[in-house]
């Protein structure tokens, strides 16, 4: 992490890149599309443009100026979901973010290229701890953390007029799955914005956080966390609101089922996260001699002290801030779309660093977090690893030809 850091400042500071361009070899099919998988590289998907041969090729490409391997798997249908975060060692495509008969079929990847593809019956590890019919389980979110994948599910429970939330871990190795409730909301408490429902906010390790909107004589969140297996590991946990924060609409950001969804976004006071063992929160704010600004807070000693900010230079009172959120080691990404406003960037945990690079926000930027970091072109496709970054143009895709990166190293 520390080598990372010291990249991204080098970068700040503008000094001088090595360039060098690479080639990757065409395969049988063209490459189609690119994501990234931050820390790692950059995958090139190929697959057959008439849709004959169902099997998709992974191509990993890297600091190492070459491909350092070729993996292949097959959906079962036209569409399949990447789902990835900072700090995990493993990714996911999924076949389906709702369940089917309870089951949720998928393909593992970690970074060495192994690959498994399997099923797990989710809905029959809900039944083991609430008796519902697991087929009116509805998907809120699908995240991958360090140690499981994880399933967030709602249900309507009629007979006890509640709306009841459950969460199901998979673990990597052995793809056991351990379900917990996380609680429920009553429907006359719907309405109420001083109460919301569970979120998925963050892992560290093997704890994995999720927190909902809760009145205690003041507003804030509850905070659970839970091991991969299922076991509590904070019961509970009460962190009161900074006062006075912007409405902001949550639009989503990031490789999670939430942003697949496209559920209704949800009206926050803040948005919440946890990594690497710290509770941040993003949040809008009226400064009286500085206008508009998002804020990054840290909670710190038991309460929220700001640690850095963005100014809005265009704000409307009346419009809550369409935003969302991506958490890495580095600060908090964010894709805020206000006032005509709509772009990608990053507010740092360095409080030093002031400035960072706004980017237009398309579909691709979903796939490429590390758009963040660096001013880029719109066709550009930027990857930055400890050593350097990689520089792939999307314009490349779709021909039956070699494909060419730069890899600019320091």
């Amino acid at each position: 992490m520390k080598t990372f850091i010291l990249l991204i400042l080098f970068i700040g500071c503008s000094l001088n890149f090595i360039a060098q361009t690479f080639e990757i070899e065409e395969k049988r099919y063209p490459y189609v599309d690119i994501i990234e998988w931050k820390g790692k590289g950059a995958i090139l998907i190929s697959k057959d443009p008439l849709g004959n041969n169902k099997q998709i090729t992974l191509t990993l490409v890297s600091e190492e100026k070459k491909s350092v391997w070729d993996q292949q798997f097959t959906p079962k249908g036209e569409e399949y979901y990447f789902i990835s975060s900072e700090n995990a060692r493993y990714v996911y495509f999924l076949d389906n973010i709702e369940l089917k008969t309870g089951k949720v079929y998928f393909t593992q990847l970690n970074s060495a290229g192994n690959i498994k593809a399997t099923s797990i019956h989710l809905g029959s590890a809900v039944r083991k701890i609430a008796k519902i019919n697991y087929n009116e389980l509805k998907t809120v979110n699908v995240v991958v953390t360090d140690k499981a994948l994880v399933h967030h599910f709602r249900y309507t429970d009629k007979e006890r007029k509640t709306i009841r939330e459950f969460a199901v871990f998979t673990t990597h190795h052995n793809f056991l799955s351990y379900a917990v409730e996380l609680g429920e909301t009553p429907f006359k408490q719907l309405k109420d914005l001083r109460y919301g429902f569970w979120e998925y906010i963050g892992f560290t390790g093997d704890q994995i956080f999720f927190a909902a909107r809760t009145f205690k004589k003041e507003k804030g969140w509850g905070i659970k966390a839970f091991s991969s297996k299922g076991k509590i590991t904070i019961p509970g946990l009460f962190l009161i609101a900074p006062e006075n924060l912007i409405p902001v609409q949550n639009i989503g950001f990031g490789t999670t089922g939430k942003y697949y969804l496209k559920s209704k976004p949800t009206i926050e006071y803040g948005l919440l996260s946890q990594i690497n063992g710290h509770f941040y929160l993003v949040g809008g704010q009226r400064k009286q001699n500085t206008g508009a600004e998002i804020t990054l807070f840290q909670y710190t000693e038991g309460e929220w002290k700001e640690l850095n900010e963005m100014h809005l230079n265009y704000f409307i009172e009346k419009k809550p801030l369409d935003m969302g959120i991506y958490p890495m080691n580095e600060g908090i990404g964010y894709h805020l779309n206000h006032n005509g406003y709509n772009k990608v960037s990053i507010i740092f945990f360095d409080k030093k660093r002031k400035e960072a690079p706004h980017n237009d926000f398309t579909e691709k930027t979903i796939f490429n977090p590390s758009s963040v970091f660096l001013k880029k072109e719109k066709n550009e496709f930027v990857v930055i690893l400890p050593n350097g970054f990689l520089i792939f143009d999307i314009r490349q895709l779709g021909k039956k030809e070699k494909v060419t990166f730069e890899f600019k190293s320091r």
